[in-house]
């Protein structure tokens, strides 16, 4: 079927489900969150990360950007606004890393 999804899911701490992320997996989806603290992660430190990081950068586009909120009227916009989003972050996040500012911290961005 060409409408099956698979691949990476990013969830947050109240997607940990065992039974969840069993079906996910036997839909080709391998559903990746944070741990509670008093859980044991056995994944790569690098990879949680990188899972952290990713999920931070989506938080901001849906706080800073509001993402979750774009009305459009057809698929064609939709990309173009998303494109759009994630240009101006991409450029925000370029310019906090030539100030030398950390990358994803956008209050310390001012501009005149």
């Amino acid at each position: 079927m060409p409408d099956e999804i698979y691949g990476l899911l990013i969830g947050d701490k109240s997607f940990i489900r065992p039974l969840l992320k069993e079906e996910l997996a036997q839909q080709g989806i391998d559903l990746q969150t944070p741990l509670r603290k008093n859980m044991k992660d056995e994944r790569p430190k690098t990879f949680v990360h990188q899972l952290m990081r990713t999920r931070r950068v989506i938080g901001q586009l849906t706080d800073r950007f509001y993402i979750e909120k774009v009305r459009v009227p057809d698929c064609l916009h939709l990309s173009n606004r998303f494109i759009r989003k994630i240009l101006a972050h991409t450029l925000v996040a370029f310019l906090n890393r030539i100030l030398g500012h950390p990358i994803l911290h956008f209050d310390d961005l001012v501009l005149s």
